[in-house]
């Protein structure tokens, strides 16, 4: 679980976020850095993968997902291989102190999370009414309780599972997240509604709810404070990623997503979604002719 920063620091990243994460889709320009291209990510940060060496999604993933100190979060690639480090695994694998050694490169700076895309789905079918039976030869009549409660969950696409405590702070927006919708993160809700249905002989009958649901995906970024490195001509400090020019400020992993689902409710604050009744045929033998 992450830490939030000092008050000062994770206050301006926040402001950051905010600010970029409304203008970040509208964002397509191609932007030049020193020898290499990108498209603006979310809130503007570039894009690492296929850039830099070794499996960048797991890179954030591992990096972002350390506990936030005071100064922020620390990494180390090894740009010759691409394998990864967290500041402890540095320590104990490679120098026991923190200064850019040989391939290996070293930042620190603050994780955020932004708003990529967000769509509408169709939820899973689910039955909620028990299955009544007609084992008549003539039509029957039956009402039927359902009920039903909303559902909210969230995925990574790398990386361990998410917690709900984090997912629910990501996407209240309290750890970095800014979103422009409504939808039903964090807002319970359940119905119970009884229906008369009409049941066909030797068939057994329930009711299913389909509920419309609001996806939100979101990527975590990386703020770069400081990244250094040391070719053998002693330490050099940068304060973008790999010393590239200002737009490598940011960056993300495309490939490294939450995806937040949540049922989305009506104005007056019922789940949406729509309601079927299924219907199963019984074994003739046990039926009445």
């Amino acid at each position: 679980m992450k830490r939030v920063p000092g008050p000062n620091k994770w206050a301006g990243l926040k402001k950051w976020a905010v600010a970029s994460a409304t203008a970040a889709l509208a964002v397509t320009g191609l932007v030049a850095n020193a020898g290499t291209a990108h498209a603006a990510g979310p809130g503007g940060a570039a894009n690492v993968r296929g850039v830099d060496p070794g499996n960048t999604d797991l890179m954030i993933e591992r990096l972002c997902n350390q506990e936030t100190s005071l100064t922020g979060v620390y990494g180390a690639l090894n740009v010759r291989t691409g394998e990864f480090k967290t500041k402890d695994e540095y320590h104990r694998d490679v120098f026991g102190l923190w200064k850019p050694a040989g391939d290996w490169e070293l930042f620190r700076g603050w994780c955020g999370n932004v708003q990529a895309s967000t769509w509408s789905i169709k939820g899973e079918p689910v039955r909620t009414s028990p299955w009544i039976g007609n084992r008549g030869s003539k039509d029957d009549k039956e009402t039927f309780v359902s009920s039903y409660g909303t559902k909210t969950f969230a995925k990574k696409s790398v990386g361990a599972e998410i917690g709900f405590s984090l997912a629910k702070s990501i996407f209240s927006g309290s750890a970095g997240g800014s979103f422009t919708y409504e939808w039903g993160w964090e807002k319970e809700s359940r119905f119970e509604r009884r229906s008369e249905k009409t049941i066909p002989p030797c068939t057994q009958v329930a009711v299913t709810w389909t509920p419309y649901q609001r996806v939100v995906r979101v990527n975590p970024v990386f703020y770069v404070e400081d990244y250094q490195w040391n070719k053998g001509d002693g330490d050099v400090t940068t304060h973008t990623w790999r010393g590239r020019d200002a737009s490598w400020k940011t960056i993300y992993s495309y490939g490294y997503y939450i995806d937040g689902t949540s049922d989305k409710l009506l104005p007056n604050g019922q789940p949406d979604g729509r309601e079927d009744k299924i219907e199963q045929k019984l074994d003739p033998r046990t039926c009445s002719s």
